[in-house]
């Protein structure tokens, strides 16, 4: 930046001009009276302080117009901007500012020669011939032959006499070379950009028709094998449901997708197929496994594969591929459910009930979550059954376990044990607390009256026993509920239990 030492010259706005025109004519009065008035004024006792206070108050009034000019110098010679005046016929008449010495203009040089071309030139010439104030117009300069020209942002106003004639213009102007600069670098590279990103698109546009193509020809492929094939993301849900799957599932395409696959499993099934897909999960062998679907039914032979890609993220999916086995299988599902369901409530018998417990407990374990066995005897169904009937009490007990297997979330297990006993298997519990509170509710729900012959009352004992609290194991969790329903009923029947072990008298052990 070049620095001067010259004076700069700040012309006064029309207000302050018209201010000073004022006070000198106030002055030149004031003179007029003393030299017509001086000798009465002297003569008068009041005369000298009058001439005195007055001298001193217009002597303020110049020290302080003579301040206010110099503060305006001082900004004027400090500013980036350029400060100029013209005439009517737009000749410099005043040039301040460190951009007028940078750019070496000269008074009496015509300002509109400086922009022969410029986005704004059209506006600018408007504005001047309407006799208009102007802002923020961008014009180039070209200041220096040989040299790119320089860009100017620049303001101005009108400046009129009393009867309306334009007398010239003042403003102020900016260098803006390097946000021109930079603006027009800025436009160059967003322009290669487009059209490295048009060229880039134009290649995705062909790469991406060959892959429809390809995934055509694969969607043919798929839809045409006889089996059911489901893409799986990593936590299990359903990507892709070839046309076999969906009519295997009973599921349609669209609401397959997003779906768990182990919601198209069936209840009876699901523990099983959790649990082997879980053993499985960090291997990426095929692995085989028979299961009962949910939607329609039917039984499935399915192999699956965990999808491996990195160390990082060692499962990035899976492909499972199932196909229907429900005729082959037809006389051993007979046999299975034969040997593992009640044949009179349909629930789940003991044997059964005891492979759920040991994989609910095995889940439990590795999940670190509570497990509630519930122990259920039915109260008064000996009396029923005797007064009414074997028919009777199969009745009760078909409506009882319907109206406890009603109350239960679909990953819990409601197993008959025996005559009037019913086992409650209670996975991922909150607490003890919660686990009470479900108890109570198939209690209030028992009591209900029975549609027999006639309506009937009962009640039930119900025993409750909870994983890690009262022990690790499946067959001490069976004891305890037992015992805790045995003091259900010593205690008057019709109420819950929480198992509790039993008091060390003084001197017992020793």
């Amino acid at each position: 930046m070049i620095q001067t030492n010259a004076p700069l010259k700040l012309p006064p706005s029309s207000a302050a001009l018209g201010t000073m025109r004022r006070w000198s004519i106030l002055n030149l009065s004031l003179l007029l009276a003393l030299l017509s008035y001086g000798n009465y004024l002297l003569e008068a006792p009041w005369g000298a302080f009058a001439i005195v206070a007055l001298g001193a108050w217009l002597g303020g009034e110049l020290a302080l117009r003579d301040a206010t000019l110099q503060r305006y110098r001082d900004f004027a010679k400090v500013s980036n901007d350029l400060l100029w005046e013209t005439d009517h016929r737009g000749r410099f008449t005043d040039l301040n500012g460190i951009l007028a010495q940078n750019f070496k203009l000269r008074i009496g040089q015509r300002w509109r020669a400086l922009f022969p071309k410029a986005p704004d030139l059209a506006v600018l010439n408007a504005a001047i011939t309407a006799h208009r104030p102007f802002r923020n117009l961008e014009l180039s300069v070209q200041l220096f032959p040989k040299q790119p020209p320089h860009w100017m942002r620049i303001n101005g106003i009108p400046l009129l006499d009393e009867s309306g004639r334009l007398r010239g213009y003042r403003g102020t102007a900016l260098d803006i070379t390097p946000h021109w600069q930079a603006r027009e670098a800025l436009h160059t590279h967003t322009t290669r950009l487009e059209r490295e990103v048009v060229a880039a698109a134009r290649e995705l546009r062909l790469a991406n028709q060959e892959l429809a193509e390809r995934e055509r020809h694969l969607r043919t492929l798929i839809n045409a094998v006889p089996v059911g094939i489901a893409d799986l993301d990593i936590e299990g849900h359903c990507r892709y449901l070839n046309p076999v799957g969906c009519t295997l599932t009973d599921c349609p395409e669209q609401a397959a997708w997003g779906r768990h696959f182990l919601d198209f499993v069936h209840l009876d099934s699901r523990d099983y197929v959790e649990f082997a897909w879980d053993i499985n999960r960090a291997s990426s062998q095929i692995h085989w496994i028979e299961f009962r679907l949910r939607g329609s039914g039917r039984w499935v032979s399915a192999c699956w594969t965990h999808l491996i890609e990195n160390t990082r993220q060692p499962l990035s999916g899976s492909i499972v591929i199932f196909f229907d086995v429900t005729e082959a299988r037809h006389k051993d599902q007979k046999l299975w459910i034969q040997a593992h369901y009640d044949p009179l409530t349909d629930l789940p018998n003991r044997s059964l009930f005891r492979d759920r417990l040991e994989q609910a407990l095995s889940r439990a374990k590795r999940e670190h979550q509570h497990l509630a066995l519930l122990w259920i005897d039915l109260d008064g169904f000996k009396a029923i059954n005797d007064s009414l009937g074997h028919a009777a009490g199969d009745g009760l007990l078909q409506q009882a376990a319907m109206r406890v297997r009603r109350r239960l979330r679909e990953s819990d297990t409601v197993a008959r044990m025996g005559s009037d006993e019913f086992a409650v298997i209670l996975p991922a519990i909150p607490d003890l607390t919660v686990a009470a509170q479900v108890a109570t509710a198939l209690l209030a729900r028992l009591r209900e009256p029975l549609t027999l012959s006639t309506a009937r009352h009962i009640s039930a004992s119900i025993g409750l026993a909870l994983y890690p609290l009262h022990t690790e194991t499946a067959e001490a969790l069976v004891q305890f509920a037992e015992t805790a329903m045995v003091a259900a009923k010593q205690a008057g029947k019709n109420q819950v239990v929480v198992w509790q072990p039993p008091k060390v008298e003084p001197g017992d052990g020793s």
